[in-house]
């Protein structure tokens, strides 16, 4: 978090490199999400069959 202090100045906001950033943090979290839904989805779906 504090590397994209960086990016913000005194007069100007470097947009293209705060979204940059920010995509690349976000990408890992939503696949981990995908990945953790998937399994909880399945789990949840085999364990309600008798």
């Amino acid at each position: 978090m504090a590397a994209w202090n960086e990016f913000i100045g005194r007069g100007e906001v470097e947009w293209e490199h705060l979204l940059a950033a920010s995509f690349v943090a976000i990408v890992p979290v939503v696949a981990l999400f995908l990945i953790v839904q998937m399994h909880l989805v399945g789990g949840l779906t085999a364990g309600s069959v008798k």
